[in-house]
């Protein structure tokens, strides 16, 4: 296994299941007046995306490494009554050669929160279909942070991806985090977010 995806697997073991915390603000605003469709949850951890985003009419595959993680998106899907509506699936998202094919202009929603893994931005972007939407929240290094981590973006990175795929740019911000609570998250790296609409 991923050594990285072991260490997820461990803490999500120690954690035990837990009550799903609120969805990231970005996506709630992001959805707030689109009609439900098919999304894709990235590194969906224990699915706090995915069960929300159900529990509001939308059909999800929700996709980790971690095997514990899946087992409690299980649960908590049962546990929302909405086991209908979400695909869990346990996959590398980082393996080569790929182990997971976002299919082009699949999904009316792509959702990539707290998981790096830069070879997908260009799946991502022909995952999502014409009008569909991509919400990301993804850690940078900021000035002050005294973390250096692999998994971080640069300030700007993420918008400017985005930008130069020529997507309408409807939500961006860099800030220090406060939704670190909610995913359990200690360190002081900063937080990059974008909501993007595909022409």
């Amino acid at each position: 296994m991923n050594p990285q995806i072991s260490k997820w697997d461990r803490r999500y073991a120690k954690a035990g299941s837990l009550p799903l915390a609120p969805p990231a603000g970005p996506l709630s605003s992001a959805i707030a007046c689109v009609t439900p469709g098919r999304a894709l949850d990235l590194g969906c951890g224990t699915g706090r995306h995915a069960v929300w985003l159900a529990r509001h009419g939308w059909l999800v595959d929700a996709v980790d490494g971690s095997p514990t993680a899946i087992q409690q998106v299980i649960h908590n899907t049962e546990q929302a009554q909405c086991d209908g509506r979400i695909n869990p699936t346990v996959v590398d998202l980082e393996a080569t050669p790929s182990q997971f094919t976002i299919v082009e202009g699949r999904y009316d929603l792509i959702v990539d929160c707290y998981f790096l893994h830069r070879p997908l931005f260009e799946t991502i972007r022909r995952g999502v279909r014409c009008g569909g939407l991509f919400v990301a929240i993804l850690h940078f290094s900021s000035p002050n942070s005294t973390d250096r981590q692999r998994y971080v973006i640069e300030s700007g990175e993420l918008e400017g991806m985005v930008d130069d795929w020529g997507w309408e740019i409807l939500h961006s911000r860099e800030h220090n985090g406060q939704d670190r609570e909610a995913v359990g998250i200690s360190h002081d790296l900063g937080i990059a977010e974008v909501v993007a609409r595909r022409p």
